[in-house]
């Protein structure tokens, strides 16, 4: 018998009644909404509710003013796109470890999909001005991520270059537009049903909050954030920068910039309690995290998956003792903002949803980012993962998960990753409990492009430095040297003027290793942790990449985030078949190393030529970790999140001043 108070709430929080939602950014109500109807309404019944819910918006519409009439298209319009997502069914409806065969049919489902998609399509025939003022904010936030250099907005261009029809326009072309992105046969939701049927490790993980439910549709199973995100998202929703030009900024600033509302209420609370500018920033922050943790929120109490990273402030990278305390205290408080969405989630909700979830309800689904820049780094992973801190015993009150970052190399990647595990190990064997990680939990990230940046950064100024005094290639800034195999350094005179100073340069076959000289750290270290230190997964994830193939060739690696360009340039690569989806172990030895003849042992050879301290980072103990903090790769990555943070201080100090004028 359906308990009606399921679909009393899911009314109450469309139609703005619900008081719990006070305060809330804008949005979040509603998505708390779909997700209670998505994934906390058993199967059974959800036929039931999708019709109470329905008949009373459809019934209230015609007389509704213009807000309610845009939040039931919102909110309607959404299960209409979560319906079409084979993802999305995957995780409740369709779920056999909760509901064994007692699941949705895909009959079922196609037959609520369609009265969900009618239903838009009679309001939006009643009311098209409120339809186009749904669908104008999803494309003006489609537009603005990622600086416009995102899946979503380049796959909607390619969709009205194919059909000469705006796909934003009407309820047909907007679900066929995205409907197909989420189907299998596409890259993303493939990697997923892949995952699930044992052929690989790999989660995707996407970039942070304003597509988290876009992404989660494909398959992402978590996100991240760091100073930089939290500040460049906000400057994407002023149309800063946007690779589409001057139009486009112009209709991302026809909508409200909701950061800066954010900011305003962060200003109000700060002067109202004394606080601090580093306070306000940390708040904001917290809010960006919350924001992308609630996209994948019912992921992570269904599966214990869904984490997003929160990164602990870079300019405390060295000091244990603040980044301990601070992150116990933020813990805290994102556990008690994400327990009123868990509240909302399970109220009235099946009993099958509240077994599920018991242990994860009330903690927060993230991970705290901490930058590997010495031994402090990975005091904190270790007491983090163990849930206390032997040298500030007050401090950490439970046990909290980590995403170690800043680490680019073998030695990082390893020492934190046993870090972690350590950690680990110290709680079960303090509390005599084994940890509820599910196969989610605390990862360590490859910063891949980063590194690669790092070596070609390198290689130019090596080559440079070389030519004589007066050669005119003396003139180019490294900093705008891309790729080696662009000019100027690709042409026969700068070779030949390397060639004089006694270097060969080969930038097609340098350009191709130092492509590869994340992956192959990456490859080296998953073997090395799970084939020698006999870890059943390696915790490692992938990230800032520049190229689609570092997915396609690590493809078995346990995590794998990608941001919106990466995921942009899935689009030149369809159709694509993947015919090995552990392919990150490919021509290794043992030992991680690459097999003799193989094409990454090409790689490794060529940048141990070009790089003097390639074999060191190669090697488990090749760097210490006193000398992480000031390795070629790390430094650049600190200075931009020091810089972002200070940044982000800086615009709560102005939002401050001016709500206190």
């Amino acid at each position: 018998m359906l308990d009606a108070s399921s679909a009393d709430v899911i009314l109450n929080l469309v139609m703005d009644a619900d008081d719990r939602t006070e305060g809330m950014m804008p949005g979040w109500d509603l998505e708390t909404a779909r997700q209670k109807m998505l994934f906390f309404t058993a199967p059974a019944q959800f036929g039931e509710v999708l019709q109470k819910v329905a008949g009373t918006l459809d019934a209230k519409f015609a007389s509704s003013g213009p807000d309610l009439r845009e939040r039931a298209i919102s909110f309607v319009l959404g299960i209409a796109e979560s319906l079409l997502s084979p993802v999305e069914l995957d995780h409740n409806p369709q779920n056999k470890k909760l509901f064994g065969n007692a699941i949705m049919s895909d009959t079922d489902a196609a037959k609520y999909q369609a009265q969900t998609a009618e239903l838009v399509k009679k309001w939006a025939a009643q009311n098209q001005n409120a339809y186009l003022a749904v669908t104008s904010r999803i494309k003006a936030e489609d537009i603005a991520v990622n600086k416009g250099d995102n899946l979503f907005v380049g796959w909607a261009g390619k969709w009205k270059e194919d059909n000469g029809r705006d796909p934003y326009a009407n309820v047909d072309d907007y679900l066929n537009c995205f409907g197909a992105l989420y189907q299998r046969g596409m890259y993303y939701p493939d990697l997923y049903f892949a995952r699930e049927q044992g052929q690989t490790r790999t989660q995707f993980f996407n970039d942070y909050g304003l597509q988290a439910a876009r992404c989660r549709r494909m398959g992402s199973l978590g996100g991240t954030t760091n100073p930089a995100i939290a500040v460049l998202g906000e400057d994407d929703l002023s149309g800063k920068s946007n690779i589409w030009g001057e139009e486009a900024t112009a209709y991302v600033q026809r909508f409200p910039n909701k950061w800066h509302e954010v900011r305003k209420l962060i200003a109000k609370e700060q002067i109202a309690g004394g606080q601090t500018d580093d306070w306000a920033a940390t708040k904001f922050t917290e809010w960006v995290v919350v924001d992308a943790m609630l996209g994948l929120r019912s992921v992570f109490l269904l599966k214990g998956l869904g984490r997003v990273a929160f990164q602990l402030r870079p300019d405390w990278h060295d000091d244990e003792k603040k980044l301990t305390y601070a992150g116990a205290e933020i813990y805290a408080i994102l556990c008690k903002r994400m327990k009123l969405f868990d509240d909302i989630l399970l109220e009235g909700a099946d009993h099958v949803y509240a077994r599920a979830a018991a242990s994860r309800i009330g903690k927060s689904n993230n991970h705290f980012k901490i930058a590997c820049t010495g031994q402090a780094a990975l005091n904190v992973v270790r007491s983090f993962n163990a849930g206390h801190s032997e040298t500030y015993p007050d401090a950490i009150k439970e046990r909290m998960f980590t995403n170690m970052t800043l680490s680019y190399e073998v030695p990082q990647m390893h020492a934190a990753s046993m870090a972690t595990e350590d950690g680990i190990k110290d709680y079960e064997k303090r509390t005599g409990e084994k940890v509820d990680d599910g196969e989610g939990g605390s990862v360590v990230t490859s910063m891949i492009g980063r590194f690669n940046d790092a070596i070609r950064d390198y290689r130019v100024k090596s080559l440079l430095a070389a030519l004589p005094e007066d050669s005119k290639f003396r003139a180019i800034d490294p900093a705008t040297v891309k790729k080696l195999t662009g000019e100027p350094l690709n042409s026969p005179e700068f070779i030949a003027a390397a060639k004089s100073a006694g270097i060969d340069f080969d930038p097609e076959s340098e350009e191709d290793a130092i492509d590869r000289a994340g992956t192959l750290c990456t490859k080296r270290v998953v073997v090395l942790l799970e084939k020698k230190n006999g870890l059943p997964r390696a915790r490692i994830l992938t990230a800032s990449k520049r190229n689609f193939f570092q997915n396609t060739e690590l493809l078995g690696v346990a995590f794998s985030t990608d941001f919106g360009n990466i995921q942009r340039m899935y689009m030149a690569r369809m159709p694509l078949e993947i015919t090995n989806w552990k392919t990150l172990y490919d021509d290794l030895d043992g030992n991680g190393y690459p097999v003799a003849g193989s094409v990454w042992a090409k790689r490794s050879d060529i940048l141990s030529r070009i790089w003097p301290d390639w074999k060191r980072v190669f090697e488990v103990d090749g760097v210490k970790p006193e000398e992480y903090g000031s390795a070629i790769y790390v430094t650049p990555t600190l200075k931009q999140f020091i810089g972002m943070w200070e940044e982000n201080v800086a615009r709560a100090s102005r939002f401050a001043e001016e709500c206190g004028a």
